[in-house]
């Protein structure tokens, strides 16, 4: 190789008998340009100047066209100035300091000679070759430092201006400024950083190590060029043409634009905003491609080569080409998204990590192999198919899948394994707006061609009208694939002409049922749960007379399951009521009409548990009420005979429903409900030793319930509607009781009255719940018998006291017990 790239060699005599001798890099000169030059530069046309410095030391002489000094063993040149076509070589042992080289001026450092602090102008020449060196050069206005055939450049600045590093050249720590360029032609370029418009080429086989770009710095790989170890902050951009680019990292809003002849190998990492660009044609990937950005990114190319492809960090990393390469996909974090059908390569392996998910996004995929360690959402409408060529592992990840919950048929994501499964994998299903039907063997959710070893577990409630589905393993030829039923599990295989397995049932529709029977019943009462029975002697006339103001307290607990015994329920409740009369009159002197109003207040909270699935639903129901009532009695002085009461109330609820695992339900419910009740009390004999008095009393009542619940549709889309609005509840029963006083309280106005009440209660309607067409019922509450023990009292003549405590027992496990504390006050 020549010591310039492209010399020219020209010899000619000039005065005093030299001889010119120089190489000019830019061109052919004419000989009359030569003997100008020779004239120019003989002693006599030039400034003094030191032709050969060895062994001494020199300061600040000027080199001019055609003058040429060398400078060799020992020699030392200071602050020498080299104008237009002036020349200045730095041999062996020679050192050449603050040298400043103007217009179209050249220094050669050569043969071990070393040049330091050179400053090169307007077109000026540096050459550094054959083992010299040049430490701290600076280039401005297009000048240009040449390094090659073994030279060496160290801490190179370049403002405006070229360094070629040629073959066998070094450049080490080059700092590349403004429009400054680096041409990296065969040669090696360690430590180069560039700055704002700076630029670096690689070409030849060139090399470029470490290299560090800021601002809108530019890195350009053509013909075989290689970067290593490349970092790009700000804006910079490496453009990957023909060359390799190994190991780049990128920061801020760098990016790396590759075209179809660029190659990238080791690890190529994408952080903050970096972005990846193919200008025409794929991108080749022989390394790790690593992609941790700072917001959502799309990748809009193919990806092709034996590397691989790695998604970090919290955010989104969109493919919406099909990419071809074989290296492994790794998810260690956020999501790989598929933005079309066939994006993910189907010749790599998946692995998603705890924290990672791979995301179909509606869109059909297939895969060489998958490591679920993480979480793969099929996402979109349902009908979605993962197929998964070879293997498929657990790793305690988890698929969330989408099906239309319905029959077997339903409209659902699938998984298909070609090869076989190990490991566990949960699996969440969501419904999209199926509305539950009997399944046979079920929905096919997984299909295994292979050794199916490994294990699906059902994650949360998978749930769909009044139906809980369930994933388990296939029976028989099936047993190696995974299917969503609504039927019980079964040990052993279905005997041929048996009932096939109920479905299995919801806890929910029981805390829907559970809530509306409760509204109803709450603020039902009879005449003796507002008035107590004793009469009192009034203060001011000394006459008998009633109480004209009552509050009432009540706490029951009641037990129920549904009409196919698989939801069982309980309940407890709270009631206080508060009431009194406006008005009292009488048509005969011995009768007597009172009306008044009331209102209450009133909470019940249940839980519904399934026996089969285990899964339970807490409800409540809260609201108040307001209402008048109205009571007549035959004979007002002692109550004996008929009887007749009514009351309307138009009471309001506010009611959730929380199931296991699912969302909590809110909805409102209101209505009327009345009563018409009559009885008639018989004086049956007296004990005057005792001074108590006995009684018995026929009664019956009729109560309509009108409490209704809006209709609502829950999170999963299932629709839900009351049952049992306008039930008409009958009752009929028997009272007796005793009247008296002991012997101490006689003259006292104290009266006790303890009793005991047997009824038989009907109910014309089953309360229960409709979800998506299925009606699931409360059971055993069509008959009730019911038994109750009090004790009323007079304490005094202003203040009645009364207690009871009631049992109701109907059929299928139906039981209601209540205790009640009343009192009243005249004033």
């Amino acid at each position: 190789m020549n010591k310039n790239p492209n010399p020219i060699n020209r010899s000619v005599a000039v005065g005093c008998g030299a001889t010119l001798i120089r190489q000019y890099p830019r061109g052919n000169l004419s000989v009359l340009a030569l003997l100008i030059f020779g004239i120019l530069g003989s002693p006599s046309a030039s400034a003094a100047f030191t032709p050969e410095v060895i062994g001494e030391e020199v300061t600040g002489e000027t080199l001019e066209s055609g003058d040429t000094q060398n400078i060799r063993a020992g020699g030392i040149a200071n602050n020498t100035t080299i104008n237009r076509w002036g020349e200045q070589h730095v041999h062996d042992g020679g050192i050449a300091n603050n040298t400043t080289i103007n217009s179209w001026g050249v220094q050669h450092v050569q043969d071990g000679g070393k040049a330091n602090n050179t400053t090169l102008k307007d077109n000026g020449e540096q050459y550094v070759h054959d083992g010299g060196i040049a430490n701290d050069t600076t280039i401005n206005d297009y000048g240009l430092q040449s390094i090659f055939n073994g030279g060496i450049a160290n801490d190179t600045t370049i403002n405006y201006g070229y360094q070629h590093v040629h073959n066998d050249g070094i450049a080490n720590d080059t700092t590349i400024n403004d429009r400054g360029g680096q041409n990296v032609i065969g040669g090696i370029a360690n430590d180069t950083t560039l700055y704002d418009r700076g630029a670096q080429f690689i070409s030849n086989e060139g090399i470029a190590n470490n290299t560090t770009m800021y601002g809108s710095g530019l890195q350009f790989i053509g013909d075989e060029g290689i970067a290593n170890d490349t970092t790009i902050y700000d804006d910079g951009r490496q453009q990957v043409y023909e060359g390799t680019a190994h190991n780049t990292t990128i920061y801020n809003n760098g990016s790396v634009d590759v075209n179809a002849g660029g190659r990238l190998t080791g690890l190529t990492t994408v952080n903050d905003r970096g972005t990846m660009i193919s200008y025409d044609g794929p991108v080749h990937n022989e390394g790790e491609l690593i992609f941790q950005r700072s917001d959502d990114y799309t990748l809009n190319f193919d990806l092709t080569g034996t590397g691989g492809l790695t998604q970090n960090g919290p955010h989104t990393l969109t493919l919406s080409t099909a990419s071809s390469y074989s290296g492994a996909t790794t998810v260690n974090g956020g999501t790989l998204k598929a933005g079309a059908d066939n994006v993910f390569s189907a010749s790599s392996d998946h692995i998603t990590q705890a924290g990672g998910t791979l995301d179909l996004d509606g869109y059909h995929q297939t895969l060489q192999s998958l490591n679920n360690g993480g979480a793969v959402n099929f996402g979109g409408l349902g009908g979605n198919t993962l197929t998964i060529t070879g293997d498929y592992t657990g790793n305690n990840g988890l698929l969330n899948m989408n099906s239309v919950l319905e029959d077997d048929s339903s409209v659902t994501d699938k998984l298909i394994i070609a090869g076989n499964t190990s490991g566990n994998t949960y699996v969440q299903v969501n419904n999209l707006g199926g509305s539950g039907a009997q399944t046979l063997n079920g929905i096919e959710l997984i299909t295994v061609g292979g050794v199916s070893e490994g294990e699906f577990t059902q994650q949360g409630r998978i749930a769909a009208g009044a139906y809980d589905y369930y994933l388990q393993r296939g029976a028989g030829s099936n047993a190696a694939n995974w299917y969503l039923s609504n039927a019980i599990p079964t040990e052993t295989p279905e005997v041929p002409g048996e009932p096939s397995p109920p479905m299995v049932e919801r806890p929910e529709a029981s805390g829907y049922s559970a809530n509306l029977a409760a509204a109803n019943n709450l603020f039902v009462t009879r005449l003796h749960d507002r008035m107590g029975e004793t009469q009192y002697i009034d203060a001011l006339t000394g006459e008998q007379k009633v109480t004209s103001l009552w509050l009432r307290n009540e706490g029951g607990h009641n037990r129920s399951r549904d009409s196919q015994d698989q939801l069982r329920t309980q309940s407890n409740r709270y009631v206080m009521q508060l009431g009194g009369d406006i008005a009292q009159w009488s048509s005969s002197g011995q009768d007597r009409f009172h009306l008044g109003l009331m209102a209450g207040y009133g909470n019940s909270k249940s839980t519904s548990e399934s026996r089969l699935s285990g899964y339970s639903a807490r409800a409540s129901v809260d609201g108040y009420s307001t209402g008048v009532y109205g009571t007549w009695y035959a004979n007002s002085a002692d109550k004996t005979g008929l009887y007749v009461d009514s009351w309307a109330q138009y009471s309001w609820f506010n009611n959730t429903v929380n199931g296991q695992g699912l969302a909590a339900e809110e909805y409102k419910s209101k209505g009327v409900t009345a009563s018409v009740e009559s009885g008639y009390t018989f004086k049956v004999g007296e004990n005057t030793a005792k001074n108590a008095t006995y009684f018995i009393q026929p009664k019956a009542q009729v109560i309509w319930m009108g409490v209704k619940a809006d209709e609502h549709k829950e999170a999963n889309g299932t629709n839900i509607s009351g049952e049992g609005n306008g039930n008409i509840q009958t009752r009929l029963g028997v009272k007796a009781f005793m009247n008296g006083y002991a012997e101490q309280d006689k003259g006292k106005d104290r009266v006790f009255q303890p009793f005991v009440e047997a009824n038989w209660i009907h109910n014309t309607k089953d309360f229960g719940t409709t979800l998506d067409g299925i009606t699931v019922k409360q059971d055993g509450a069509a008959n009730i018998a019911e038994l109750k023990l009090g004790v009323e009292g007079q304490l005094g003549k202003k203040v009645n006291l009364w207690g009871v405590v009631g049992q109701q027992v109907g059929n299928k496990g139906y039981s209601d017990t209540a205790v009640m504390l009343g009192v009243k006050y005249n004033f």
